[in-house]
């Protein structure tokens, strides 16, 4: 194989832009499918349930409303946990979902009217499609701002300036985001591939990069919170129903000129053989980061 480029991380991020879900070569992306089964994943539940429980939302007063803005809301599950925690401890609370894909805002609006029957008065709850690193809110307006797997999609330091601004004094990010990790495999040409043309993870992912930018900008770092991910062959087999994602992958890397169309259909085939015959291993690092914005 011939030297190739490293993509970036905006290449593949870019595909999750209201672009309608679709690569350059036309292959459509179904990420609703994606989503569903990520969060079925016990891992992914687990983990979701942490960051309910540093949100801290039993320490609000009772006569406050909790303003929180989940920036990347996809399918609107975790404004229904939210939801669904505030009223177990009788909070009053306004949620507003965010999210700059039109297909998952849509998918998130039809959950809320599914369940707001099931939901007291004290909660509201609000989807909207816009642009994270150009949110249309005043300064200081939430009391937490929720993150979870989406600022390794976005530009971070412009997406913490935003923050930032939204953010009461002494409000907070809890941001639930990648940190170290690989894939390793017995296939060492897949391997080889996949090193050569992927982002370079060196900088530790967005978790780490959070931990050392955040103080800078005015935050102080209340608690690091790691889970460990292990994810073996047949579970990813599981989560890329028809390897739409590795196919997504593979057009992604020949239309950004990182691998050639033969190596591209030569690295998917490796990478789903490997898959199928449990020959590969996913072994990453999760934080739930808490940080309050400083006067």
């Amino acid at each position: 194989m011939t030297e190739k480029r490293h993509l970036t991380a905006e290449d593949l991020s870019n595909v999750w832009k209201d672009n309608n879900n679709t690569c350059a070569s036309g292959l459509k992306l179904d990420f609703v499918e994606h989503l569903l089964k990520q969060h079925l994943s016990q891992e992914w539940i687990d983990a979701k349930q942490r960051v309910i429980q540093i949100m801290k939302l039993d320490q609000f007063d009772n006569s406050q409303e909790i303003k929180i803005l989940d920036i990347g809301c996809g399918l609107g599950i975790d404004l229904i946990l939210v939801a669904e925690e505030a009223i177990r401890l009788g909070k009053t609370i306004s949620i507003v979902g965010l999210d700059q894909n039109s297909t998952l805002i849509e998918e998130a609006k039809k959950l809320y009217e599914s369940k707001k029957d099931s939901l007291t008065s004290n909660v509201s709850i609000k989807i909207i499609r816009g642009d994270i690193l150009q949110m249309e809110f005043d300064d200081e307006t939430f009391d937490i701002v929720r993150s979870d797997n989406t600022l390794l999609h976005v530009d971070l330091s412009k997406a913490l300036m935003e923050i930032k601004r939204v953010l009461k004094v002494n409000g907070r990010l809890i941001a639930l985001e990648s940190g170290g990790g690989d894939i390793y495999s017995s296939d060492e040409i897949m391997i080889k591939t996949y090193d050569s043309v992927l982002p370079s993870r060196r900088d530790g992912g967005t978790a780490i990069r959070l931990q050392f930018m955040l103080p800078k900008m005015n935050f102080d770092i209340k608690d690091l919170n790691p889970i460990v991910f292990l994810q073996s062959g047949h579970f990813l087999a599981s989560q890329d129903k028809d390897w739409m994602k590795i196919r997504g992958m593979g057009d992604i890397l020949v239309t950004k000129g990182a691998l050639t169309k033969d190596e591209s259909k030569d690295f998917q085939r490796r990478y789903i053989e490997a898959c199928e015959t449990n020959q590969i291993l996913a072994a990453f690092i999760m934080f739930i980061i808490e940080a309050a914005k400083r006067k």
